[in-house]
């Protein structure tokens, strides 16, 4: 069966990478945020993703937030191409530097599974699989990258360099905010800041293509509507339910 690259699902709900970051409180999410979106290939609905703030845990010694980010392609599409994609990461709640990632991965015939921990004081990715990376300091994951960049702030003309980490490689990336809209999805009517994504040199998901995301023009930063261009089509995200997390109490940050 001919594979369809629909590989952007997870990324346009990951890619606004992110910039260093150090005791970030107060932040605009919190334990039990859900954000629900509808994912359509070109004019077709394909299923269903959603981005989604756990809980508040102990991993390897450090205070995280572990959150989750899953992709499923719904019972007509699945038919042609089954999507049943999830993502996570453990990240430093004050600092939110990541410690730790996994990505389970099933699109069509296509699998991948691959976990990481992150050693920040000894600058290294640390792999499943034995191997070991060099990092820069204060490296996030793609998808911790996707909340920080939530908590900086974002000035239409002022692009902001990053670094990450992903597949083996470090990025340089770079956040161009192109300026304001006023967009209408399913869940609600926002005013939005249009946000670019750039990879500076090689490419870091396996399909070329502008990706462009809209986050609300408020504290809250969500994530309204993502769209991306490939070879073959574009696929798009549109939020079509959420529900806001409840502030992390100081306690649980210690």
């Amino acid at each position: 069966m001919t594979r369809i690259p629909l590989r952007p699902w997870l990324p346009i709900l990951m890619i606004l990478l992110a910039g260093t970051a150090s005791a970030v409180t107060p932040v605009p999410f919190g334990p039990g945020e859900e954000l629900i979106f509808s994912v359509n290939y070109g004019p077709v609905n394909a299923g269903e993703a959603s981005l989604v703030v756990k809980d508040v845990i102990d991993s390897d010694g450090y205070r995280c937030y572990h959150v989750e980010s899953t992709a499923t392609s719904n019972r007509v599409f699945s038919t042609l191409y089954k999507v049943r994609d999830k993502v996570v990461s453990h990240f430093d709640v004050d600092s939110l530097v990541s410690r730790y990632f996994s990505k389970r991965l099933h699109e069509g015939d296509w699998r991948q599974r691959m976990q990481i921990r992150f050693d920040q004081d000894a600058h290294l990715a640390r792999y499943r699989d034995g191997r070991e990376l060099e990092i820069a300091e204060a490296t996030h994951d793609i998808l911790a990258s996707f909340y920080v960049v939530r908590t900086l702030p974002l000035v239409p003309g002022e692009p902001t360099h990053v670094a990450t980490h992903s597949s083996h490689k470090n990025y340089d990336l770079e956040v161009i905010v192109h300026g304001r809209e006023t967009i209408e999805v399913p869940a609600g009517r926002f005013d939005c800041l249009v946000v670019e994504p750039v990879i500076i040199g090689e490419g870091l998901f396996q399909f070329d293509g502008k990706v462009t995301i809209w986050l609300t023009d408020d504290e809250r930063r969500l994530p309204v509507m993502m769209k991306t261009k490939v070879k073959i089509g574009a696929i798009d995200a549109e939020l079509k339910s959420f529900k806001l997390g409840r502030p992390l109490r100081e306690s649980e940050g210690s």
